[in-house]
């Protein structure tokens, strides 16, 4: 088992329930930018709605297990999720909403579970490129701000492709001083767990494993390189 925390790295904007897919090698990437997203990803990233790429995942051949981090991630704080892995399911992707806007979302895309230490990653905010950037209350899934802000990114039309996104430029109901971002907008560590994983499974699923380079005198290892201490995922 693998231990995954999430912490949003936003100052007004939320994190929907994320779903997370143990898997190998083969499985089709969840996105590939410049390109079309996927049915079950833009319902996602328009509506938060995990059920497309749960079943769609569920059914995968080179998926091993996809879990469901249940909770609405706020500004500043942290979730975390228990994920399953072994030998030939190293890898993890996942997906999540940025709430207050029509489409955007943010990702991993088949990073490895390390078998020593903790990896950590920052990622970038993503556009589905499936709906218009409105910024229209009617058209987001979250509260709007109170008063309500009148007006509308009428000039906004759908991309068709996945992106980076572009964040919030208030010509809608969000305003930019609360609501919009810069890189990162999240990080995610990531540690393999002896404790939650059955006799004998741990070794099991690194059997191929051997101590890199630089690690600790003690064993634990230490972070991935980057920004932070993290690797960062995505364009920054």
């Amino acid at each position: 088992m693998a231990v995954i925390t999430v912490t949003n790295l936003m100052k007004g904007q939320i994190l929907t329930p994320a779903v997370f897919v143990t898997h190998n090698a083969e499985m089709p990437p969840l996105f590939v930018a410049g390109e079309a997203s996927s049915p079950e990803l833009s319902a996602l990233a328009e509506q938060g709605s995990t059920l497309g790429l749960v079943n769609k995942y569920n059914a995968e051949e080179e998926a091993l297990s996809v879990t469901r981090l249940a909770a609405f991630i706020r500004p500043g704080n942290t979730g975390t999720v228990t994920v399953m892995f072994d030998a030939e399911h190293r890898l993890v992707s996942s997906a999540s909403m940025i709430e207050m806007t029509n489409d955007g979302f943010v990702s991993l895309q088949g990073v490895e579970v390390p078998c020593e230490g903790t990896s950590a990653f920052l990622l970038t905010g993503w556009d589905a490129g499936s709906e218009a950037n409105t910024e229209l209350c009617s058209q987001i899934p979250a509260p709007c701000p109170q008063p309500p802000r009148p007006g509308s990114c009428g000039a906004a039309a759908v991309e068709g492709f996945v992106h980076v996104h572009s964040g919030i430029h208030g010509c809608g109901g969000f305003p930019p001083e609360t609501f919009d971002w810069t890189y990162p907008v999240a990080k995610v560590t990531i540690q393999a767990s002896a404790e939650q994983s059955p006799d004998g499974a741990l070794a099991a699923a690194c059997s191929d494993h051997h101590a890199s380079e630089g690690s600790d005198a003690d064993g634990s290892g230490g972070e991935s390189t980057g920004n932070d201490g993290a690797t960062p995922v995505g364009p920054g």
